[in-house]
């Protein structure tokens, strides 16, 4: 197959086209513009979490948009599954830069702390096993107050078990006051004794 590449010299010049495509060099003032660009920018990054990226995107790209105009800068976020890859921002101007780079952290804290206060946790106090029926009360009136004004859940151990554990599963504002409301309850009934 070699031979016919080389007695056809229609299929040579092609070869030979695409070889001085490949190393044409660049015009002198594309040249200059690229090393006045690379002398010029200041760069600076930003390390984040890859599930916060979009956060930096924003819907349809908007908010890098915006950044970039706001900023005359440029941020190059990582693809989608890279990992440790920071984003970086480049401009001309290294207050501009600093700007940005704090208002992208500040993107990302406000986020972090959105998803903080949004995620449901769960948390294990330890009741003595002999207070549990005090704590909960007859039907549930005293700790139905508690589950219904928070919206949280709280689990006491079945009856054949022996664990102290009670977990408290909500948001965390609302599980850290269901804590102390539990707690509040335990402290009103004298201690049990064994």
């Amino acid at each position: 197959m070699s031979s016919r590449l080389n007695n056809n010299p229609f299929e040579r010049r092609q070869v030979m086209k695409v070889n001085q495509e490949k190393s044409r060099p660049l015009p002198p003032w594309m040249s200059r513009m690229r090393a006045q660009w690379v002398e010029e920018t200041v760069s600076e990054t930003v390390k984040a979490d890859n599930c916060l990226f979009g956060v930096i995107i924003g819907p349809g790209g908007s908010t890098r948009k915006e950044l970039q105009v706001k900023y005359n800068i440029r941020v190059l976020v990582p693809r989608k599954g890279s990992k440790d890859e920071p984003i970086i921002v480049e401009g001309k101007d290294k207050t501009l830069v600093k700007d940005a780079v704090l208002r992208i952290k500040a993107l990302i804290a406000e986020e972090k702390e959105r998803r903080r206060v949004t995620t449901p946790v769960s948390q294990t106090l330890c009741i003595p096993k002999a207070l549990h029926g005090k704590v909960i009360g007859l039907k549930g009136q005293n700790i139905r107050p508690v589950t219904q004004a928070l919206k949280i859940k709280i689990k006491f151990p079945n009856k054949n078990d022996n664990s102290d554990e009670v977990t408290l599963t909500g948001l965390p504002d609302q599980v850290d006051q269901g804590i102390s409301r539990l707690l509040n309850l335990v402290t009103r009934f004298p201690p049990c004794r064994a």
